[in-house]
């Protein structure tokens, strides 16, 4: 008898019971073994004129998972972006973020140091890196729930742009689509 109830609960546990009968699964959606344990998918893309049509992937880019605001990081760490004197209660949080993309995309040998310098802020504070793949996607499993900010620098031809998104991560898959359109900051490395 204790073997037949073990049995129905592995059962229960790798398969869902529907009227026809059992069914195993075969997605983390309907598996309730993975279903406890979060996972996010990344999908990167930047559109020209329908969406369905020209689409560019914004390939090779990292994206990071923060516990907090990369604002919050830079002023906490005392970052401060070179604009007009400012005192730092003034600036606004779009002025961190221009100022960490122009430092991850510019060549000289101060903004390199400045890259590497918020790198190692967001180092202690991110739950995880990932790169999406030339399709402009990535893929991470065995993640906590709770709510975080995705923050990613892309650049597509001569613009670069800045995605710094409050995201919440619930058990079971997360899908976070990123494009021209929730991007914060955009602006062209000619300006």
């Amino acid at each position: 008898m204790k073997s037949f109830f073990l049995n129905c609960y592995v059962i229960l546990l790798i398969g869902q019971v529907n009227v026809f009968g059992l069914k195993l699964c075969r997605t983390d959606d309907v598996n309730p073994l993975t279903l406890l344990n979060p996972s996010v998918t990344i999908k990167a893309n930047v559109y020209f004129g329908s969406e369905d049509e020209d689409k560019l992937p914004i390939a090779k880019t990292d994206f990071y998972l923060l516990d907090k605001s990369l604002v919050k990081i830079l002023k906490d760490s005392g970052f401060k972006p070179e604009i007009l004197d400012a005192k730092q209660s003034l600036l606004e949080d779009e002025d961190y973020l221009t100022a960490t993309a122009k430092a991850f995309f510019s060549e000289d040998e101060e903004s390199t140091l400045v890259a590497f310098s918020i790198k190692r802020e967001i180092s202690k504070q991110k739950l995880f890196t990932v790169k999406t793949n030339r399709s402009g996607q990535a893929h991470v499993k065995a993640i906590k729930t709770g709510n975080y900010y995705l923050f990613g620098v892309g650049k597509i031809e001569d613009d670069v742009l800045v995605w710094h998104l409050p995201v919440e991560i619930k058990s079971g898959g997360n899908f976070i689509e990123i494009d021209q359109h929730n991007a914060e900051v955009v602006f062209s490395i000619n300006d």
